[in-house]
């Protein structure tokens, strides 16, 4: 078989091949008035849809803020809650230890318990009635003399600084003004 020009061949491109028309519909003529209806119809159209539209966003915004705000109320409720029930809890826990506190109290004897506030008050604050003398005696033995009789020079000897002024002269300085 020989290779006619014709026909198509894996070299030559399908374009060589002739074309048939094919059969189209002619478009009909429009005039300016339907062109005119027709653009005005589809404006139409769009704009009711854009209205249509921006309505359905502005209430879709507006249920999502709704619906947040709801949400930021029960999140805002919730610490609320936990809050007073903590509270709650810290205020029964007072009454537990007023209530045991009041019966101690009650179990307790007045006069003892006062004999043990004066002893206490006697001697860890050296505290006494008015009128009474309250004596502070100092119960370490004082240091041994040196072994030498011969007194240590000046240099040497310890320089004792002066007495500390007591808070009731600092207060009185204080108030006085001198």
């Amino acid at each position: 078989m020989s290779a006619d020009a014709s026909e198509p061949t894996a070299a030559t491109p399908r374009r060589s091949r002739p074309r048939t028309a094919t059969a189209r519909p002619k478009p009909r003529a429009v005039s300016k008035g339907e062109r005119a209806a027709t653009l005005e119809r589809s404006l139409l159209w769009v704009l009711a849809i854009g209205q249509r539209g921006i309505v359905i966003v502005l209430a879709l915004a507006v249920l999502v803020a709704f619906a947040a705000g709801t949400v930021e109320q029960r999140w805002k409720e919730q610490r609320l809650h936990d809050q007073v029930t903590a509270q709650q809890q810290t205020f029964q826990e007072a009454e537990a230890r007023n209530a045991l506190l009041r019966s101690q109290l009650a179990e307790n004897d007045p006069t003892a318990y006062r004999a043990w506030v004066e002893a206490t008050a006697r001697r860890q604050l050296s505290l006494g009635y008015s009128g009474e003398t309250v004596f502070l005696v100092n119960w370490h033995e004082p240091a041994a003399p040196a072994a030498s009789a011969v007194p240590a020079p000046a240099s040497q000897a310890a320089v004792t600084p002066p007495p500390a002024e007591t808070h009731w002269h600092k207060w009185l300085r204080m108030l006085t003004g001198k």
